[in-house]
């Protein structure tokens, strides 16, 4: 038998019909991702209202929630490490036990919300309003706080900035 070997123009129209016939997966809705497993890292849910989620114990770490609206929401023991959260509303919110390490808040509105035992570890909180909110035993090490509303706040056993005790 005689073979001959294709030609790169005859591969490259084979595999180029091949992609064609079978389109690639179709990308994961971040939200209904979230909705479904309580999860979604490194997702893109900038603006995105999340009032309705259950969001307790949810695990968003890295993701994208800038001008987010989480007011009011139980978002106790949420995982958001190195999360995106500028000007995100979390206004009146329980944060209780949550994670922000790294996180970037930015301008966010945490008034009146209750962030008892979180980790803001190496936060940027630069402009934010924390006015009348609950940082019992909450942890600022190395946070930002610049330009941040402090009116109201309730302190106790809080680890601040510099590392005292407030």
């Amino acid at each position: 038998m005689n073979y001959t070997k294709p030609s790169l123009g005859l591969l490259l129209l084979s595999a180029l019909s091949l992609m064609a016939c079978n389109p690639a997966a179709e990308e994961i809705d971040p939200l209904l991702q979230l909705q479904e497993t309580g999860e979604c890292f490194d997702c893109n849910l900038a603006g995105a209202d999340l009032r309705e989620f259950d969001l307790e114990n949810a695990r968003l770490n890295r993701s994208d929630l800038s001008g987010a609206n989480l007011s009011g929401m139980n978002l106790r023991r949420v995982l958001l490490d190195r999360a995106n959260l500028t000007g995100a509303n979390l206004s009146s919110s329980d944060l209780t036990e949550a994670a922000l390490t790294e996180a970037n808040l930015a301008g966010a509105d945490l008034s009146e919300a209750n962030l008892e035992r979180v980790f803001l570890r190496n936060a940027n909180l630069t402009g934010a309003s924390l006015r009348d909110a609950n940082l019992t035993r909450t942890n600022l090490t190395a946070a930002d706080l610049t330009d941040v509303d402090l009116e109201g706040v309730q302190f106790e056993e809080t680890v601040m900035p510099d590392g005292e005790r407030r």
